[in-house]
C-alpha cells in the first residue's frame, strides 16, 4: 500500500467503528470546558493508530486524543489524526460527523482524507493529483470547487468556538457575513464543512479557534480542489494558526475585506 491508501483504509476501519458505536450508550467524559471526548473518539483512534503504525513505522503521530506533540514543520513525515470530528454531534447522535487523516512534511499537507461514515462519503486528495470523491462503492469523482463569485449567492459556513472570548469575537464577525451571503450553516464539523467548500456544496467559511487535526486533511482536499485558505487578514494559511477563511477562491478577497470592515 502507499501512504494514500493506508490512511483510506485506516479511515475506513475507524468509521466503521463510529457506525457500530453510535446507538450504543455513550461514554462522554469533558477534557476542559464545552470539550467533549466518548469512548467512540478513543476506539477509533485505537484502530487508526493500529493501521498507521504497522503500515508506517517511520512516521510520526499527532493525534487529537493523546500522543506526544511532534514537529509539524519538520522534514519527518508526520501524520496528523482526528478520529471524531464532530464530537459533540456524535455525541447528541446528531448525524454529522468525520474521520480526518492527513499527512504532513515540512508543515505541508502531503494528502488528506476525511470520511463521513454514516453517508459512506470518501473524500481525498494527494499533493499534486487532485482531489476526489467517493461515494459507497462508486467510481471516484473529481472534486472542484463552485464557481460562485458573488456573496450574495454564498453558502457559507462557521465554527462557533468553545472559549468565550472567542465567541464574542464570532458573535461580532458572523453577523457581517450572515447579511452579506445567501445562506449561512454551522454544521459542527470543521473537516466536513472544508470538504463541503472542496465538492462545491459550500463556497467559504469561517473557523476561530482550529487545531492542526482539525484543518490538515480539508486543507489537502481544498488546494486541490481549487479553493484558498488564509487567516483573517488574507495571509496563507499555516498549520499552526487558528483563525481560518477557506473558500471557493473566487470569493476570498471579498471575504476578507467583509470581516475586516469597521
Amino acid at each position: 500500500m502507499n501512504r494514500l491508501e493506508i490512511a483510506i483504509a485506516a479511515a475506513r476501519e475507524a468509521g466503521a467503528v463510529l457506525r457500530r458505536k453510535l446507538e450504543q450508550t455513550r461514554i462522554v467524559n469533558t477534557k476542559g470546558p464545552r470539550d467533549l471526548v466518548t469512548d467512540a473518539d478513543l476506539a477509533a483512534q485505537t484502530a487508526i493508530l493500529a493501521r498507521l503504525s504497522a503500515a508506517d513505522p517511520e512516521a510520526a503521530i499527532l493525534s487529537e486524543e493523546g500522543g506526544a506533540a511532534p514537529d509539524l514543520d519538520g522534514p519527518v513525515p508526520t501524520w496528523v489524526i482526528d478520529p471524531l470530528d464532530g464530537t459533540g454531534n456524535y455525541a447528541r447522535r446528531l448525524p454529522v460527523f468525520g474521520v480526518c487523516i492527513a499527512l504532513l512534511i515540512g508543515g505541508q499537507p502531503e494528502l488528506g482524507v476525511v470520511l463521513d461514515p454514516l453517508r459512506q462519503e470518501l473524500y481525498y486528495a494527494e499533493r499534486g493529483h487532485g482531489a476526489f470523491l467517493q461515494i459507497g462503492r462508486r467510481r471516484p469523482q473529481p472534486l472542484t470547487v463552485s464557481a460562485v463569485a458573488e456573496m450574495g449567492q454564498a453558502v457559507l459556513g462557521a465554527g462557533w468556538p468553545r472559549e468565550d472570548h472567542l465567541r464574542g469575537q464570532a458573535a461580532a464577525l458572523l453577523p457581517r457575513l450572515g447579511y452579506a451571503c445567501h445562506s449561512l450553516r454551522l454544521l459542527g464539523s470543521a473537516a466536513l464543512t472544508l470538504a463541503y467548500i472542496a465538492a462545491g456544496r459550500v463556497d467559504g467559511c469561517l473557523h476561530l479557534n482550529l487545531q492542526p487535526w482539525d484543518v490538515a486533511a480539508g486543507a489537502a482536499l481544498l488546494r486541490e480542489a481549487g479553493g484558498q485558505l488564509s487567516d483573517l487578514n488574507g495571509r496563507p494559511w499555516q498549520i499552526h494558526q487558528r483563525a481560518l477563511i477557506a473558500s471557493n477562491g473566487r470569493l476570498h478577497a471579498e471575504l476578507v475585506r467583509c470581516l475586516a470592515a469597521d
